[in-house]
This record gives C-alpha cells, structure tokens and sequence, in this order.
C-alpha cells in the first residue's frame, strides 16, 4: 500500500524580527527543513504558519529558526505520572503524536514536556493520557514568552541613565565608562542581528545600526589613544534613539496584535457540583455549565440555562443594539455581557467555537502577500548593500573631494548608515492588512482571503443570488391547488427556504413514509411517499418529468404524483429593506449590479424590476457558475446552490446566517448586506494604504539619505544621532499611519 502523508498547519510565534529581511531569512530557515511543505511569515503578527507533514519534525523547524539567530515561544510543564519502565515508550509517543508538542523526556515518576501554545493546552494532554488510562497531574508550567516591548524598554532605560550624563562630563575616562553599558548592552540586540545577518549571507537593519554604531565607538577609542578628543556622544545617542522608535513599534504591534485575539483568551466560571471555579476558557468541555456576569465576555458558544441578560454580539450580528438572552436562547463565545447574569450550558468550545474559527479565518487572512509586496522585497533584498556602498562614498567624497577633516568625513558616512531605514517597506504591507482586517472584524465581517481585498478593486461587476439575500429567505405560501399533502411531507427533509415553507403546511408527518428522497440543487426534489413518487419543484423541472396536457402559465411551484400534475403553489417572499440603499450605492459608484436566482417565477422579475437590475432567473447551480466565470465578478450569495458561484467568483461574498458550505466557499464573510458598502471602502483604503505605506517608506530614505550625506551642508546637517532617530521613526510612521483612517 502506499504511504499516505497528512500535513498539519502550525502556528509558532517569532521573536526577533525587525524587517523583511528577518522575514525572508526566517522562511529558508522554515522551508529547510525536510517535511516542510510551505512557510509564509508575518512580521506585524511575528507569527509563522508552516504546512509540515509529519508533527515530530516541528522540533526541526524550531531549531533550525533558533540556528538562524531567531527564538520561538515555547511552553514547559512537568506532568506527575507514575508508569513502569516498560511504558515509557508508549507513553512518549501517545504525547509526541499530539499536534503541537515540540520534545518529551519521560521518566517513572514525571514527564517534562515542551509544546507549542499556539497549538495546544497541557490541559489537551492531560486529557488524551487520562483518555488512554494513565493518571496524570501537572505540577508546574511555564511559558516562555518573550515581550520585544519590554526587553527594548529595560535597554532603553540603561541607555537613557548612561547617555545623559555624556551631556555633561568632559572626563574621557568617565566617558568611555559610560558608554560601554548602552554600545554593548542596549545596542546588544543590534550587534547580535548583525552577527546573525552575516552567518546567514544577508543583511538587515541590525547591520546598519551595528556598523554605524560601532563605527563611532571604535573610532573614539581611537581618537583617545591618539590624544584627540572622542565623540561617545553619538555612539550612545545613536542607540538610545534607535531604541526609542523600536519601542514605540513594539508597543504599537502589540497592541495590534492583541486587538481580537484576546477575545479567545479570557477566563471562564464553570460551576461545578454546586461551587464556582475559574478556568481557562480552552478547558471547557460540551456540557459544562459556565456562568457570565456584567462586563464578562461568554467564553464558549452555548445555550442559557437560566437567568436573563442583554448581550452585545457585534462581533458576529456587525448589529450594535444588544439583544436580550433568556432561557432556552443560544449565545455565541466572543460576545459581551452589558447587563446581567447568565448559566450557559457549553455546546462547542475551544477551536470548534465560533470565536475561536473567526480568529483562525483572520489570522490566515493576515499572511497575504498583495502583488506590491514583490517589489518590496526586491528593494529590501538590494537596500542594505547599496546604504553601506553609499555611505563608504559619501566618505571619501567629503574627505578626497571636499577636503574635510577625516572624523567629519567619518561622521558623514556614519550619518548614512543611521537614516537608511528599510523596516518601513518590511512593514507596510502586513499592518496595514492586518489593523484593516480586524477593524472589519469588529463589525462583523470576516476576511477569510486577504486577496479579496485587492481582487475587490478590480471588478465593477456585482452579482446577488435572490432568496436568503436579497429577500429575506422568509418564503410566504400564499395559494395552493389540488392534493399538496405528500409533498410537503417530502419537502420537510429538504434544507431549502422554499422547502422549509411547503414542509409547515402539513405538520403531522406520522403516517408518511419516505424512501428514495433525491434533491436536485436549485431545481426541486423528488422521493417515495407511501409508495408513491412525489416530484416537487420548479415548473420547468416537474413538467419535463411529469405528464401533462394542462397549461400551467402563472403557479410557481408544482407537484407531480405518480406522473401526473397533481398541485400548484403560489409564494411570495420581502425584500429586505437595506437591499434597495445597497444597490443604489453600487450605481452611484459605477458597478453594474445583477440578481442571479434559480426561481424563475413572476417575483423574480418583479425583484428585479423594483430594484432596477438585471435578472438571470431559473439558473442551476453550475449555470451561476458560468455567469460569473464571463468577466471578473463579486458573487453574493447564502445557499447550498450558490457555493460553486462563490467559489469560482473574483470574489465570493458569503451572508453568515446562510448554509456553512455557502460560508466556507465564500472568500468574505458579512452578516447582512448593509455591510457592503463598509467593506467595499474598506477594502479600497487598505489596498491604498498599503501603497501609502510604500512610498512614504520609500521617499522617507530617498529624502533623509541625501540630507545624511551633506548635501545641504552647511544649511543643513543631520548628525549620526539624529540620522538615527529619524530613521527609528520612519518604522514608527508607517505604523500610525495604517492606524489612520
């Protein structure tokens, strides 16, 4: 037999990456390992997604990362086990084949393990010991998780203390003294990237920093030895200020990257043999009973048990009334509690929740690479090179041509090397995607594809499907003829709005036996009812199967019994009351607009004809598909009938309250169609943005180079120090600037 291989995704949080380049070098890293089958980096997330094939060659993987100059956050905890010698093995490899786990060293007593938190809890091992009849207890964890914002705040603090008093001590000697903690512990993360970049043949930021700082230090050192007076000064202004914009950056990606994530995060009440205890919220099981209070976020979906309370669900609804929960009512995890206090019982929790899905769906969404990128990354592949090139030559012009003292000439290149700054290009594009993304979040809408969002500004075409989207899916039978009991017994296994409506018009099924039941996408069903073949459907569908000499001109639906015309039903449906403002905004903004239906009766037309569009009526689901195959086309829709559409759209545009193969085959998700037109802007400001973000990264060094480099000297002159801080804050403003509407 052949030897199939499953590939898993994981998810490992990376620490230490500044630019693309870290970027770049992190992802070889990743694909050089054997049994990686893809690896795409964020790096306003520091988060890598790999496809790997087999779970135990995730240690590889985060090796080789660590081997390349980078860290990984990790968790270890120690797990109480009592086993014999004999089940050691079988034990290290019931915990080595769980998604996540890194590496396990088993002993008698306790088993040390290290996982990816990420991926799994010790909660989930503990679980799948206990599963397999080992008792086991976890006796401590720890996890190691490393804050860039605070290592950078505790090396700038050291730089501030040590710098400042530079300002005011002409003893050389106290100065050197002074100098050493900022050039070799606050800049040590500089020098270590550098080391870094060289052992892996490429450069980054860490080398201008390092080189430039390095270069000012050494040379004072010199200028000491050779009885002139050194220049510490700017060696340690130059890290401090350097520090100050990565700080700020770090601070501002945190917070970014905490912004939705933490709502899957939070604690949990779980009442338990009549006594509350506070749990994470990944632990909670189906069946679990959980109470939530004013202000709590509910920590899984589930169904309320007993009291009542006003709920904002915003995250899902994009609606900002709260809506009032009681007994018996669902309630989804993510949403806030306003007012009250609820016992909800846990129907899905953890990854199956539907929070837990939404932060998966936006964190996939993040990791897109928009067409712009590619010419960032050639830019950053040549960008560190030509700044040292330019700086070496900024030098020796000063110096050969001008004639300037050689420390002024230094001072120049050195300048050079402290402006060029190309974290800016490695960041304008995934933070603008990402701030952009999660701020449809927050409103309900969910990006499952990041390339949407460009593919939504190439396309003026825009496509509805009919029932479910633009009516309310709120099917009315409003006449029937002849004997319809037998079909609507049949239409009750059907799933359809316009089934579900024939199926209440006969609620006592008891006495009906249904065999061979056949649905046909769009079309209409067939099936044995009491021993009799039932054909329910579109006129054009039944009337090719069943015989006839009746004119049937004006019924919408009929139903054919043992082949024979046996009854007529009329129906109605409302179109929903933001469906009109919907469609006039895409006229006013130059889209043609379409309505796609499988219905071919007279309110088809009369839809369209209210709404002034034009109208394809009585298409199956495959002919929908080639509608939207003709030219480039945003495809809306909520039914099992519209997914191959979505699917093979421009732009698939999914409505949450439709069918879940509707929801997985659209790129984007909305809860209601008000939300269009956010969305359209939205996607029009983030692809701008990321354009924005660019050209200002771009002109920002065009600009601040030449100025570094003297070539307004003596009107204006940048030194090293500022050079540095300017370049620190080019990063900054590429940040702020995604965060501006």
């Amino acid at each position: 037999m052949p030897n199939y291989r499953i590939s898993k995704e994981e998810e490992l949080k990376v620490v230490g990456m500044h630019c693309a380049t870290c970027v770049e070098t992190v992802t070889k890293a990743i694909l050089s390992v054997q049994g990686v089958k893809d690896a795409s980096v964020n790096l306003t997330s520091g988060e890598a997604k790999i496809v790997i094939e087999d779970n135990k060659k995730l240690k590889n993987v985060i090796q080789a990362i660590r081997k390349a100059g980078y860290d990984i956050i990790t968790q270890e905890f120690i797990m109480k086990l009592n086993i014999n010698q004999d089940e050691i093995g079988k034990v290290k490899d019931i915990i080595e084949n769980i998604d996540g786990v890194i590496s396990v060293k088993v002993g008698m007593e306790r088993v040390i393990v290290e996982i990816n938190p990420l991926s799994v809890s010790p909660e989930v091992i503990l679980d799948e010991l206990n599963r397999k009849g080992y008792k086991a207890n976890i006796e401590t964890e720890k996890i190691a998780k490393k804050s860039e914002y605070k290592d950078f705040l505790v090396r700038l603090l050291v730089a501030v203390f040590t710098t400042l008093p530079l300002l005011f001590i002409n003893n050389i000697v106290l100065q050197l003294v002074l100098s050493i903690p900022t050039q070799f512990y606050s800049g040590y993360p500089f020098h270590r990237g550098m080391i870094r970049a060289i052992r892996n043949r490429t450069t980054n930021m860490d080398v201008l920093v390092s080189l430039s700082s390095n270069t000012a230090w050494i040379y004072s050192l010199i200028q000491i030895f050779i009885g002139k007076e050194p220049f510490f000064l700017t060696s340690s202004s130059l890290i401090t200020f350097i520090l100050i914009g990565k700080l700020l950056e770090a601070f501002l990606k945190e917070k970014i990257s905490e912004d939705v994530i933490k709502l899957t995060q939070v604690k949990a009440r779980k009442i338990e043999n009549g006594k509350e205890y506070e749990i994470n919220s990944n632990e909670l099981k189906v069946g679990d009973l959980v109470v939530v209070k004013t202000g709590d976020i509910i920590p899984a979906d589930g169904v309320v048990e007993s009291g009542e309370a006003t709920v904002d669900e915003s995250i899902y609804t994009g609606e900002a009334l709260p809506t009032t929960k009681k007994k018996g009512d669902p309630v989804i995890g993510g949403s806030i509690v306003q007012t009250g206090a609820l016992t909800v019982y846990v129907t899905r929790s953890g990854n199956r929740a539907y929070i837990s899905q939404v932060v998966s769906a936006i964190k996939e969404a993040e990791f897109t690479k928009l067409p712009i990128q590619k010419l960032v990354d050639k830019v950053s592949s040549i960008f560190v090179p030509f700044v040292i090139v330019i700086s070496v030559l900024s030098s020796i012009f000063w110096y050969y041509i001008f004639h300037a003292d050689f420390t002024f000439s230094l001072l120049i290149g050195i300048a050079v090397l402290a402006s060029a700054c190309p974290c800016g290009f490695g960041l304008a594009t995934p933070t603008a995607i990402m701030i952009g993304i999660r701020k449809l979040a927050k409103t309900g809408i969910i990006v499952r594809n990041g390339d949407a969002l460009q593919r939504l500004n190439e396309t003026k075409r825009v496509i509805f499907d009919k029932t479910g989207t633009i009516t309310s899916g709120k099917i009315k039978i409003i006449k029937t003829e002849g004997d319809i009991q037998l079909a609507s017994a049949l239409e009750s296994l059907s799933n359809h709005p316009i089934a579900k409506a024939i199926a209440q018009l006969h609620s006592d099924m008891t006495e009906k036996k249904i065999e061979d039941f056949t649905e046909f996408q769009g079309q209409g069903v067939y099936g044995k009812v009491n021993e009799h073949e039932i054909i329910v459907g579109k006129k054009e569908f039944v009337l090719n199967n069943c015989q006839t000499d009746e004119i049937v001109d004006d019924a919408d639906i009929l139903v054919c019994k043992d082949g024979k015309l046996e009854g007529k039903i009329w129906i109605s449906d409302e179109i929903r009351p933001e469906a009109k403002m919907v469609i006039e905004y895409l006229k006013k903004h130059g889209y043609d607009v379409e309505i796609a239906t499988g219905d071919s009766s007279k309110f088809a037309d009369e839809v369209a004809k209210s709404l002034g569009v034009k109208l394809h009526k009585g298409l199956s689901a495959e002919e929908k598909a080639e509608l939207v195959r003709e030219k480039p086309t945003v495809f809306i829709g909520d039914g099992v009938n519209d997914a191959i559409a979505l699917k093979e759209s421009h732009v698939g545009i999914a409505i949450s309250s439709g069918t879940d193969i509707a929801k997985y085959a659209g790129d984007i998700i909305i809860s209601n169609l008000s939300q269009l037109p956010y969305l359209l802007s939205q996607s029009t400001r983030i692809v701008r943005k990321v354009k924005e973000n660019v050209l200002w990264a771009l002109v920002y060094n065009i600009i601040l180079m030449p100025l570094a480099a003297g070539l307004l000297y003596p009107h204006i002159y940048i030194s090293p120090e500022i050079a540095a801080l300017a370049m620190s804050m080019n990063s900054v403003s590429v940040v702020l600037w995604s965060l501006v509407q």
